[in-house]
């Protein structure tokens, strides 16, 4: 490796910088697209399903639950 990727950050600076932005694409690897989708199909799938519950209870609330 470089010296400079190897050298320490500076001190007092706050956060410490990503030495190896021009290295690496802006969007993320390939493996980071697909956990971001992932995440995304399981937090529409969350809130479909919470939606299908509350109509569910909303249905129960108004009517006497026959089933059981």
């Amino acid at each position: 490796m470089s010296e400079e990727l190897m050298a320490a950050a500076p001190s007092g600076s706050g956060a410490p910088r990503n030495r190896t932005a021009g290295f690496i694409h802006s969007e993320g690897s390939e493996a980071t697209r697909q956990m971001r989708e992932r995440a995304k199909r399981r937090r529409e799938a969350e809130a479909k399903l919470q939606l299908h519950l509350m109509e569910t209870r909303n249905k129960s609330a108004g009517a006497p639950d026959s089933a059981l």
